[in-house]
């Protein structure tokens, strides 16, 4: 038993969105068996359906048949006679257990007159008729399941082999005295065409890009979600920095699934990381997106005086215009302390010095102008600034937690 070849006959695509009227889609494979005197046994052999592409919901099966060949038939009867001859091949499509999936009959008629025999078997004259450069087609199609059980037949990695079998099946009758002579040739084509529900690829939304200070926790969210309700996805990370933490811990499955993500970079951790997360859902398609992380040093220092100093902070140099540094804190735009107003000392110097080479390499070491904050006897705070600033604008801003009155100094940094 040879295995003929087989085509990618089509690729259709119903419907782009998956929902509660989803639209199918259908992908058919073609084989063919060229012409061949019958009677033959051949196969052809078809990829099976990619479970990847989403759920199988039905199969068709077309089988195509074509016969051509000869058909010569003499009447020996001593009487004239109508000869009915019936040119024609079964072809038949099965399983590889051999049950029968579909049969195409196809058949080319004829009826002839003839007189009594006239004494010569030539397949000619008024007693015999040849029939020559016969071509007859005939085309079936049946839908599975039933049985049921195809669904799995035909669903998994690899191919499938189909038997096909063409047996020639021409007769004449009419004539009690007859003699017949065929020559057969068929041929077969088939196509199997999978009807799906299409599998939709996870949502996969994650941040493009965060701006971090050492020593300041970080926390972000990474959500994923199928459009398949059946499928379950997974959520998974690469290039995870040190000290990165995931809540729930990865790989962390299920539909939706959302994953948080902290981190406080440490002073040697400086510099830009790439973390790639991958949703994977059950029929393993997936989607990624990469979280940039830039890491600078971001730095609130508070001070009783104003003058020229010089601070080392995480092992970095910064020139201050501040007498003498009393506190210092990691920050970022949005994350800085706040304090008591009540309890803040009846003056105080604050600026802001970043060291952040990645986003700025031609002017990495940026500053605020000193502020001096006094608290009024109105009960709020007077703000006035002294010497330059380089990239970093400070201000003072009065909140209340309570009725409790907070400062906390909010800056921002231009080109950000």
């Amino acid at each position: 038993m040879s295995t003929l070849r087989t085509t990618l006959a089509s690729l259709a695509f119903a419907g782009t969105a998956l929902t509660a009227g989803a639209q199918t889609q259908q992908v058919c494979f073609t084989g063919s068996i060229p012409l061949t005197t019958t009677n033959w046994q051949n196969s052809v052999t078809i990829p099976k359906f990619d479970p990847t592409l989403g759920d199988l919901q039905s199969i068709s099966f077309t089988l195509s048949g074509n016969v051509q060949g000869t058909a010569q038939a003499e009447s020996l009867d001593a009487a004239p006679s109508i000869v009915n001859t019936q040119f024609s091949a079964n072809i038949t499509l099965t399983r590889p257990d051999l049950s029968i999936i579909v049969v195409t009959i196809p058949i080319a008629n004829f009826s002839d007159p003839f007189t009594a025999f006239d004494g010569i078997i030539d397949f000619a004259g008024t007693s015999g008729a040849t029939h020559a450069n016969i071509n007859a087609s005939d085309t079936q199609t049946v839908n599975s399941p039933p049985p049921a059980s195809d669904l799995v037949l035909f669903t998994g990695p690899g191919t499938i082999s189909l038997p096909v079998a063409a047996n020639g099946s021409s007769i004449a009758t009419g004539s009690g005295n007859l003699i017949t002579q065929f020559s057969t040739d068929a041929a077969a084509d088939v196509t199997v065409c999978y009807t799906y529900l299409p599998n939709i690829p996870p949502t996969l939304n994650c941040p493009a890009t965060i701006m971090v200070s050492a020593g300041v926790p970080t926390q972000f969210q990474v959500c994923a979600s199928d459009a398949n309700v059946g499928d379950v996805v997974t959520i998974n990370a690469t290039n995870v920095p040190p000290g990165m933490t995931f809540t729930p811990p990865l790989p962390a499955s299920g539909n939706p699934i959302c994953i948080t993500v902290d981190w406080t970079p440490t002073a040697s951790q400086v510099g830009t990381f790439q973390v790639t997360f991958t949703a994977i859902d059950t029929h393993l398609r997936s989607q990624s997106c990469t979280v940039t992380l830039v890491v600078a040093e971001c730095h609130m220092v508070f001070s009783t005086g104003l003058g020229a100093a010089q601070v080392t902070l995480f092992g970095h140099l910064y020139d201050t215009q501040l007498a003498g540094v009393r506190r210092s804190w990691p920050v970022t735009m949005e994350d800085m302390p706040s304090f008591n107003l009540n309890q803040f000392p009846p003056a105080m110097y604050v600026q802001v010095l970043m060291y952040n080479a990645q986003m700025f390499p031609t002017n990495p070491d940026q500053y605020s102008a000193a502020m001096r904050v006094t608290r009024n006897t109105q009960g709020g705070i007077d703000t006035e600034y002294f010497g330059t600033y380089d990239g970093i604008a400070l201000r003072a801003h009065i909140f209340y937690v309570n009725g409790v009155p907070r400062v906390r100094f909010p800056f921002t940094i231009e080109g950000m």
